[in-house]
């Protein structure tokens, strides 16, 4: 039995001329980012690119935030991907999958219409919200399959289920399909936790033995990153 500790970060939202230092506050070998760092790609980088220094490992998933200054969805993502490329320790979990010592980390945006896109259509925000949809649905039925894999962590920028705004969720949300919908193919119960962002309240909760839990940033201060640790 061995603990694999991670680092949750969500929500930064940051402008071009803020600041964001990490320096020792790292508190595991590998972080968590559940998207909205910045609409502002530059900003992105330099964020990415200092939590790289402070991790062996950063996971991160595009939120709605990045796409905000965007036409199209496509280019975007392949912005979004060849700055991680470049940066290294830094993986981008789109429809991606990252196996560490038995813990398969998987995440997408998930595409939450409770943020504000002010260039994609809600009708292009959807089809990508069914397409993230589908990918968790046919990944974690694969992974239940996979021998190498006892446990699975799911990181998405969006909420995955209503019941975590604790009664303040948007109207919007009303029409979305829910995200852990997704958990009827977790057949042998490998999921175990879920990370999520897109909420400025901090949520850390056990629903049906799995544990969800955000850390939004917005402004606050101190900010410290929550700790996620996994037995395996």
């Amino acid at each position: 039995m061995q603990d694999i500790g991670f680092d949750i970060i969500s929500d930064l939202f940051l402008n071009p001329n803020d600041s964001f230092n990490w320096e020792n506050k790292a508190t595991s070998l590998y972080c968590i980012v559940a998207g909205n760092v910045s609409s502002d790609l530059r900003t992105l980088l330099q964020v990415l690119a200092h939590l790289s220094r402070c991790y062996q490992g950063v996971f991160y998933v595009p939120g709605i935030l990045e796409y905000e200054t965007c036409d199209n969805l496509i280019a975007r993502t392949a912005e979004i991907a060849a700055i991680c490329s470049h940066v290294p320790n830094v993986i981008m979990l789109h429809q991606h999958v990252i196996i560490i010592d038995g813990v398969a980390v998987l995440g997408v945006n998930g595409w939450s219409n409770a943020g504000s896109l002010e260039t994609v259509s809600g009708m292009i925000n959807t089809a990508a919200r069914y397409e993230d949809h589908r990918y968790l649905n046919a990944t974690l039925e694969k992974l239940q399959r996979h021998l190498d894999v006892k446990k699975i962590i799911v990181v998405t920028s969006a909420v995955p289920k209503e019941d975590l705004y604790y009664g303040e969720e948007p109207a919007i949300v009303y029409d979305q399909i829910p995200l852990c919908n997704v958990l009827h193919v977790d057949t042998e119960h490998k999921v175990k936790h879920w990370v999520f962002g897109t909420y400025a309240k901090s949520v850390d909760v056990n629903s049906n033995d799995i544990h969800y839990l955000n850390n939004p940033y917005l402004g606050k201060n101190p900010y410290w990153p929550k700790r996620l640790t996994v037995s395996v």
